[in-house]
């Protein structure tokens, strides 16, 4: 496949367009492919434009909870089986020329890919160099305070790749603020806030959620078996003896390289509307497990209030004065898709029982790439008055907040208005005792 490669301008009006209902899901992604990636499209960030503050109104503090970057496939078992059911074949004589091409290639990636299971890549770091460079650039009064103390505060889960995106991201902002005193900590402590998927309420969702045999049936109608014709010699049923799921991982090995410097693609396999049924399929599967699916009752998005209030406490501790310019979060897909739905960011909230519908009311690329990021600003003028800016993968967002200068919104009215919203969502266990 040849890689189509947008500037930030015509991506913006890409995105622009598929958001307004101009263009369907499926002629989106055929004219955009790179999104075919679905949770595992690298981040793209189009160009910053900020709309100019109210007058005498200067950044302050900013809050900040992103994804880990662009990594490796994250599961211990997927691709040594591919690769041992490839070998398998070869040496019973069950594949086809083509066959061979595939294990061939499937062969490198598992011999790159081996043992680092889910780690960060070189461009996941660089995602998150470049977050950093953004973030100071467009609001340095935040980090060159007025008293000249600067102090910054990190925070991951104990996985790898959230704990290397931190440090990408702080290594890059020292660079710009190398006075500053940094507090790096990757902690099970905040497992509340950054690992809410560990609720046993949300366990048992998971595990035994109706979700399960929707998604089963969805993929059943929607998984092709095509490829493995053209790859495998006649009987290869015996060797394959679920179609679905090999298909279901293979694609999702191809969804996963370009985050990689690997130089493979596998998405040539796949006819177009092989990739769009495929990616529907991976697509449904986060929208059940992870966003505001109705027979989910609110569950999978309330995971998110603990982290909600966590980032407005310490929002609040900044207008009161505590000094710190920056709270900075890493953790994983399970926050931010959440978030976005419990803030009500850009229809990410939508509640969608068909699952023949999904696709074109809720996109996985669109809430969900690698780097994802929800981040606000606070300004402040002289007579003490605050407002807030918040950010979705560094574009301001409108929030239904009344305002005279959206998308800057009173401070205390917005408090209110994330009140109401967790006030709308269940309870649910926390993920520490």
């Amino acid at each position: 496949m040849n890689k189509r490669i947008l500037t930030a301008g015509a991506l913006l009006l890409a995105l622009s367009s598929f958001a307004y209902g101009q263009t369907s899901t499926r002629d989106f992604l055929h004219r955009n492919p790179q999104f075919f990636g679905s949770t595992g499209t690298p981040y793209y960030c189009n160009d910053t434009t900020d709309t100019p503050a109210p007058e005498g109104f200067v950044p302050f503090h900013v809050d900040h909870i992103a994804r880990h970057g662009s990594r490796t496939h994250d599961s211990k078992t997927l691709v040594p089986n591919l690769y041992k059911l490839m070998n398998r074949a070869d040496s019973l004589g069950m594949l086809t020329s083509q066959g061979k091409l595939l294990k061939s290639q499937i062969d490198s990636i598992y011999q790159r890919m081996n043992h680092r299971w889910g780690d960060l890549t070189p461009l996941g770091a660089q995602q998150h160099r470049d977050m950093a460079r953004r973030m100071y650039n467009r609001f340095r009064p935040a980090f060159t305070p007025q008293d000249g103390r600067v102090n910054l505060i990190a925070q991951s889960t104990t996985v790898p790749r959230s704990m290397a995106s931190m440090a990408a991201f702080v290594a890059e902002m020292r660079g710009y603020t190398p006075e500053a005193d940094f507090s790096m900590d990757p902690s099970n402590g905040y497992d509340n806030t950054l690992r809410p998927f560990n609720s046993k309420d949300y366990k048992q969702y998971l595990a035994k959620g109706s979700w399960k045999s929707v998604l089963k049936e969805y993929q059943t109608r929607h998984t092709p078996t095509r490829l493995i014709d053209q790859t495998f010699k006649k009987g290869w049923e015996e060797l394959i003896p679920n179609p679905v799921t090999f298909m279901t991982h293979l694609y999702a090995l191809a969804m996963i390289l370009p985050n990689t410097d690997y130089g493979i693609d596998l998405f040539p396999w796949f006819t177009e509307d092989e990739k769009y049924d495929l990616w529907s399929v991976n697509n449904l599967s986060q929208y059940l497990r992870k966003a505001n699916y109705p027979d989910g009752q609110g569950l999978p998005v309330a995971i998110a209030k603990p982290l909600l209030a966590d980032m407005l406490a310490t929002s609040q501790a900044a207008v009161d004065g505590n000094g710190i310019e920056a709270n900075l979060r890493f953790a994983h897909g399970e926050n931010t898709i959440p978030l976005l739905a419990l803030l009500g960011i850009e229809n990410a909230a939508v509640a969608e029982s068909d699952p023949e519908k999904v696709a074109d009311c809720w996109q996985d690329f669109k809430y969900n790439p690698m780097a994802t990021n929800i981040q606000w600003i606070l300004y402040r003028n002289p007579a003490g008055r605050v407002l807030v800016k918040v950010l979705f993968n560094e574009q301001e967002v409108k929030l239904p907040i009344a305002s005279g200068h959206a998308p800057y919104y009173d401070w205390e009215a917005f408090k209110a208005y994330c009140a109401d919203r967790m006030e709308s969502f269940p309870n649910v266990a926390p993920a520490l005792p």
